[in-house]
């Protein structure tokens, strides 16, 4: 029995150093706030990340929750928005979202620090994004044409150094056709930021591609070649 309260005490003591209690907190059960990530993709300078952090509050006891105040202490780069009533209160049996986006002004890791108080509580979020150069991926083929089974080079260059980009391919036999959209990922560039591509097909037709970086989600020109 002695452990067993040891234990508990030592629970209640942990506890205490997460939030303080005011006379307006709500049972903690009934208050959640919760969030998918903290670390936002690698993004261009002068970009927006193409997933946002949204920490979600939810509310699911029988009395209103108190919403005072959110800030983030990076707010250029990493600015906040909410569908929260501030200053009011959430809902019994109700949610709102407090959404960051990250948008680097430099490259390299950078930094923010989400705080919301609610429930009575102040809790803070560290948030992580890097940011690279943008870049501009550019692709060129060496011949425009030949018969079934001649080897297309596709030459990349410009394109995140050390990462990887998607082949995007549309085929059609005729001019007329509706066309087939393939995709090949993977294809890692070099520390220049330069791959080469081969590619060879029996199919005779039209055959479109372009390439998408995978760290900025940026394409880049179309090229065609035709199988005669």
């Amino acid at each position: 029995m002695r452990r067993v309260y040891v234990l508990l005490t030592s629970l209640l003591a942990a506890c205490s150093t997460v939030s303080t209690p005011s006379s307006s907190t709500i049972t903690p059960a009934t208050f959640v706030m919760t969030w998918p990530a903290t670390a936002f993709a690698q993004t261009a300078v002068g970009s927006t990340a193409a997933s946002p952090i949204a920490v979600t509050l939810s509310n699911y006891g029988t009395s209103g929750v108190p919403v005072t105040s959110f800030s983030s202490s990076n707010p250029s780069e990493f600015p906040a928005t909410t569908t929260c009533a501030v200053g009011g209160s959430l809902a019994p049996k109700s949610t709102c979202q407090i959404t960051t986006n990250f948008k680097p002004s430099t490259t390299g890791a950078r930094t923010s620090t989400l705080t919301i108080a609610a429930n009575g509580s102040s809790s803070t979020i560290d948030l992580t994004g890097t940011g690279v150069t943008a870049v501009t991926p550019h692709v060129a083929i060496d011949i425009a044409a030949g018969p079934p089974g001649t080897i297309f080079t596709l030459a990349v260059t410009a394109a995140t150094p050390s990462s990887t980009v998607t082949l995007n391919t549309i085929y059609r036999a005729t001019p007329a056709s509706p066309g087939v959209v393939t995709t090949t990922a993977g294809w890692a560039t070099d520390s220049s930021g330069n791959a080469t591509i081969a590619s060879n097909s029996d199919d005779r037709g039209t055959y479109e591609s372009w390439l998408v970086d995978a760290t900025t989600g940026v394409a880049s020109n179309h090229v065609t070649h035709i199988v005669q």
